[in-house]
């Protein structure tokens, strides 16, 4: 964080009191509750937004006009880069909308820019490390890379290859599946369900995983390999680390990652601002071609190029906000998209 951001006890009093109720939501061990990752980018994100109200010389929050909105935008869309701007984005909008539940506000500013927000600013989901692969390289990993890194996890072999293979078959999210109970699975329907808690979106969902991961979930929860790890720990969390404490999404992607790498599938391709430095200054990349949500751009590429899974269906399932996202992401712009239809059920 730029030394110029103000600490939080000097921002804005509206602004303080909204980190105030992040940070009493915040808990690592209850899965109910925000973890601390995502609690302190929220608070870099709104002591950003609390540098732009006071270059923008607006007093309040609550003052902010659609206009100014616009130029935050704008301002998000020059500056930053991935996926950084959007996030930002976000952050700043669910805080405008708790000002509107709070009465502090008549109303969000940012939220006419919302359903058009990737067009209009230029934002996109597509990460840094997208940009950066090398001629024949893709983005979204395979079923092949999947079986590979399966055969390539560590000593913790039956809890890694679940986490692999129901990252790959549910399309879920590392924090996501960091928060999963057991009694979020419904295993006769093979069924889970994502709750409001742990979403990222805060809108429960149900996701459906396939017979092959039967055998994996059996071995992990009923011949004692759980167990065994979380004697010593009291908590119903689906996976569990070497001491027994809730796995967390960060460490979910360390699995993917080495995983990835033992298979030789993995590199390091860039250095993010969290990098070590060499004695020359210079950056040391730390950001992996492969990680968790490789995988869930791999299933989001498989349900829509390779199954007759309809948009809709993978945009519910994926737990986005709205149908656009799902085709902008997933669906490559054809000219001739449609025409089969067309020609089988054109009107006379």
């Amino acid at each position: 964080m730029p030394p110029r951001y103000k600490p939080v006890k000097d921002c804005r009093a509206e602004i303080e009191q909204y980190i105030g109720q992040l940070e009493t939501g915040t808990d690592d061990d209850n899965p109910d509750l925000r973890n601390t990752g995502s609690t302190t980018r929220y608070k870099q994100d709104l002591r950003w937004y609390d540098h732009w109200l006071d270059d923008a010389e607006v007093d309040s929050p609550a003052d902010v006009t659609p206009a100014q909105a616009n130029e935050v935008g704008q301002i998000l869309a020059r500056e930053f880069n991935g996926t950084t701007d959007l996030y930002r984005w976000d952050r700043i909008n669910a805080f405008h909308d708790w000002l509107v539940r709070m009465d502090l506000a008549e109303s969000n500013p940012f939220e006419r820019w919302n359903e058009d927000k990737d067009e209009t600013f230029g934002f996109t989901k597509s990460s840094e490390q997208s940009s950066r692969l090398k001629e024949g390289e893709q983005y979204a990993v395979s079923q092949e890379e999947i079986r590979a890194m399966e055969e390539n996890v560590g000593r913790n072999r039956i809890r890694d290859q679940l986490i692999t293979r129901l990252l790959w078959q549910t399309g879920l999210r590392r924090g996501e599946a960091s928060g999963l109970l057991i009694s979020d699975l419904e295993q006769e329907a093979r069924e889970i369900t994502i709750r409001e808690a742990v979403a990222k979106n805060n809108k429960e969902r149900v996701v459906a995983y396939q017979q092959s991961l039967d055998g994996l979930l059996r071995e992990w929860l009923e011949h004692g390999y759980r167990e065994e790890k979380a004697a010593t720990a009291e908590h119903n969390r689906l996976f569990v680390g070497e001491r027994g404490a809730p796995l967390s999404g960060d460490r979910i992607n360390d699995i993917v990652i080495e995983a990835a790498d033992r298979a030789g599938i993995n590199r390091k391709i860039y250095a993010d601002a969290n990098a070590p430095v060499d004695e020359d200054g210079n950056r040391i990349p730390n950001r992996w071609l492969i990680s968790a949500h490789n995988i869930r751009h791999g299933f989001g590429t498989y349900m829509v190029n390779e199954t007759d899974a309809g948009l809709w269906e993978v945009s519910k399932a994926m737990g986005h906000s709205s149908v656009k996202i799902t085709e902008r992401i997933y669906v490559e712009d054809d000219p001739r998209a449609g025409l089969e239809h067309l020609h089988k059920y054109g009107p006379d």
